[in-house]
């Protein structure tokens, strides 16, 4: 119920202190306001973290399916060797893997030399998407034959 006479002053009480409590009492347009203020920053808040983690959760997402397709060569190249033929499906379309072979040089000058045949060796194994950009590589070290370094 509306009191004319506290309207100029400010006052929200009425004179009939009967009437119940939710109709006596009622929201001047500041406090709704502000209300509607501090609502409204904490959803564009919670916005905010949500699209950051969505970003984050994307980038985690990509970083795995590279590092996956990379496992995948890598166990691929060193069970079949470097010049095994890459299986088709193995890899999503347009995707290829490659490796190549090296000699390890980097190592103490006794160690370079073959030991009953078997010499240390460097696999480069690298992943390239449809456009032939490397997205993934990586080496791994293995002894091998030394008939197998061909």
């Amino acid at each position: 119920m509306f009191c004319p006479e506290y309207a100029f002053i400010g006052k929200r009480k009425c004179e009939n202190e009967n009437m119940p409590r939710a109709i006596r009492h009622s929201f001047t347009l500041m406090e709704v306001m502000i209300a509607a203020t501090i609502l409204a920053l904490a959803v564009v808040s919670t916005m905010g973290v949500v699209a950051g983690a969505r970003s984050t959760l994307y980038r985690a997402e990509q970083r795995w399916a590279r590092q996956h397709l990379l496992a995948q060569a890598v166990e691929f190249y060193l069970l079949a060797g470097q010049h095994g033929d890459f299986p088709s499906g193995l890899l999503p379309d347009g995707f290829s893997a490659s490796c190549e072979l090296y000699e390890v040089e980097d190592i103490h000058e006794d160690a370079l030399e073959p030991i009953n045949g078997w010499q240390l060796c460097e696999y480069y194994i690298f992943i390239t998407d449809e456009a032939g950009v490397r997205i993934a590589e990586t080496t791994v070290r293995k002894v091998l034959k030394e008939e197998d370094l061909d």
